[in-house]
């Protein structure tokens, strides 16, 4: 019955315009009918449920039945979040200056939430540090964030009005990220993703890790906002093979900085796993996380935490020719079977 639930409130959610993306994704890879493609990606979704976007974007239309069982899907992993991550504990995550106030230690950098901060504040701080990240409170795959300059502003009234009436309302210090990071991308702050899962016993166990890159000229490094994705690899923290994007095209070099990913290593890495390990403690009503990690030169710190961690980045058909699930190394931590039984 759950199963035939989050299949009913995922069709009332589709978005026409992205299936028909999805299929013609497909097409150009297959040559299959599309109506063929359709009655397959509902066999799909029924039997694994992986959406219209788990079946493009993992190449689950060239898969065996066997495959598609190891694929953490849509479906899946919201079984995952439902049943690990507290609904009255997810505030911490989803609030941002409450996520900054609990992990003040680990964000490195100073902020200003303007739903309590007076005009008067927040001249203070536009004087003090220049530059700005504007962000609103709430929100996914860095949507409405900005970057701010004083010298581009009419004034500093016009701008506080401007941010609270737009919503907005955290401000943040511009993080300057490691030289080694930005020579791979010098427009964004480029995080570092890593996915740990807190298991029964309250051993935390890291299940993920990649490198989110922007390009183009964007400010943000989100994968869903253009950004690109590249694995990296747990041991040694270097950066292992391709880059791909939500669209399915790959890249062995950044297309703005020509530089090449695989092998490419990344500092503070024991640093980075040090410090996520030590968070993961913090909430422990939350014990699915995403972690969002800019690495400076001075080493890593939080950028943010998502309580819903997107499993879009985990499989990509570009950086997995093997057709290897995610899903046997998350039931390690975790089974999936004894999540309805908490």
């Amino acid at each position: 019955m759950n199963k035939l639930n989050y299949i009913f409130k995922s069709i009332l959610k589709i978005n026409t315009k992205e299936v028909d993306h999805r299929l013609d994704q497909v097409i150009r890879a297959t040559g299959k009918n599309k109506f063929a493609i359709l009655f397959d990606m509902m066999v799909c979704g029924f039997r694994h449920g992986g959406g219209y976007n788990d079946y493009a974007i993992f190449g689950m239309y060239d898969m065996t039945e066997e495959q598609r069982a190891q694929i953490l899907t849509r479906g899946r992993n919201q079984a995952y979040i439902d049943g690990l991550n507290a609904p009255e504990d997810r505030h911490y995550f989803e609030n941002k200056s409450e996520f900054m106030e609990l992990f003040a230690k680990e964000s490195g950098r100073e902020y200003l939430d303007l739903t309590n901060a007076t005009f008067d504040d927040f001249e203070a701080f536009f004087q003090k540090h220049g530059q700005m990240i504007a962000k609103p409170e709430a929100g996914l795959w860095g949507r409405d964030v900005e970057k701010l300059d004083p010298a581009e502003e009419d004034s500093a009234v016009a701008l506080y009005n401007r941010l609270k009436t737009g919503g907005q309302t955290l401000i943040e210090e511009v993080l300057e990220q490691h030289v080694a990071v930005d020579a791979l991308y010098a427009g964004s702050v480029n995080t570092v993703r890593l996915v740990t899962m807190t298991d029964d016993n309250g051993k935390p166990h890291l299940l993920f890790a990649a490198m989110r890159l922007g390009r183009g000229g964007s400010v943000i490094d989100n994968f869903h906002s253009g950004g690109l994705i590249v694995p990296i690899d747990l041991k040694k923290g270097c950066l292992m093979g391709i880059a791909a994007n939500q669209d399915g095209e790959s890249f062995e070099i950044h297309p703005d900085s020509g530089i090449k990913f695989d092998g490419y290593f990344l500092p503070y890495w024991k640093e980075c796993l040090v410090m996520t390990s030590k968070a993961t403690q913090k909430v422990p009503g939350i014990r699915y996380v995403g972690w969002d990690i800019a690495i400076t030169p001075k080493g890593p710190v939080l950028v943010a935490g998502t309580p819903t961690p997107g499993h879009e980045i985990y499989q990509l058909v570009a950086q997995n020719p093997e057709k290897k699930g995610m899903l046997p190394l998350v039931e390690k931590a975790v089974p999936l079977a004894s999540l309805g039984k908490k």
